[in-house]
């Protein structure tokens, strides 16, 4: 298996923290592919492959994942097992990638937080804009549709799925902050990224692309009526106090209350510590060396 991760040089360090929270729970023979964007790095570690690639204008950071799916495939041509992962993940003690591996002709995320993410922005009272009868979809002055809340335009993947005509979601949303594929997942890869260049949709992203690279990630999805993932394997949270109690403890269905945003949602659920195998959101340099020390018993 090939796990592999980017970043660039101002985030470093999470590459560092991530790969020495499940280096030592790899075979022999199985690879980490660290891709360094616009810089050379200088970490060392047993099977890690650093491969220095240029920076693209893509909008945010986000969008060079999918590209690099498909480049990693390409890269070890004889491998058929993949993950991607953020560098701001902390693995569980309970990770076993060999469990992860898959022949589906998608990649297998897991689930958030929130079954109905989105993003929003509040209507002045100047602002121009039309609410389209019998709908719940609204039209501003620029001809652009969202859907409409109290005073809000909010945003989602509708404007995504209408633009692909995917007619409904096969399964809950999931996260792509970590995800295992393999060689058959290819035309997958292929379409996401192109979703990923495409000039009009990067051009309208705040309709198309409200969660950057993520909405079309899940559009790719339901276009192949996925069915199929990892359920909750994550708990989204920067917390080194939520990581131990997840770790030592049996929770279900807890939401920690501790990382609400400004709609008054909580972004850190636990749906079951059992099946739960990295951590995601660390940022903090200390908080994040504090808490992999815990898990790797140090």
């Amino acid at each position: 298996m090939v796990i592999f991760l980017y970043t660039n040089d101002n985030c470093e360090y999470q590459a560092k923290y991530c790969i020495e929270s499940f280096i030592n729970k790899l075979k022999s023979d199985d690879k980490v592919v660290y891709f360094t964007i616009g810089f050379d790095s200088s970490l060392e570690y047993e099977n890690l492959y650093k491969i220095r690639v240029p920076y693209k204008q893509y909008p945010t950071f986000h969008y060079y994942k999918a590209e690099l799916s498909l480049m990693v495939m390409e890269l070890f041509p004889k491998e058929e097992h993949f993950c991607f992962t953020d560098t701001d993940v902390l693995f569980s003690k309970k990770i076993d990638f060999e469990k992860l591996k898959h022949n589906l002709e998608y990649p297998l995320a897991s689930f958030g937080p929130h079954e109905y993410p989105f993003t929003y922005e509040t209507l002045s009272t100047d602002t121009s804009y039309t609410l389209l009868s019998n709908t719940n979809l609204v039209k501003l002055a620029n001809g652009n549709i969202g859907l409409f809340g109290i005073d809000r335009a909010i945003y989602n993947e509708v404007f995504c799925m209408n633009y692909f005509n995917v007619p409904n979601r096969t399964m809950r949303y999931v996260w792509s902050c970590f995800y295992s594929f393999n060689r058959k997942c290819k035309e997958f890869f292929e379409e996401y990224t192109s979703m990923c260049k495409n000039e009009y949709l990067l051009k309208n992203r705040k309709w198309a692309y409200p969660f950057h690279d993520e909405t079309s990630f899940n559009i790719c999805l339901w276009k192949r009526n996925a069915t199929q993932n990892l359920a909750f394997a994550f708990v989204n949270t920067h917390s080194y106090d939520v990581v131990v109690k997840t770790e030592t403890h049996l929770i279900k269905s807890m939401h920690i209350g501790s990382n609400i945003d400004s709609a008054g949602a909580d972004w850190e659920y636990i749906d079951n510590s059992e099946n739960v195998i990295f951590y995601h959101g660390f940022k903090d340099n200390e908080t994040a060396q504090k808490t992999l020390k815990f898990l790797l018993n140090e």
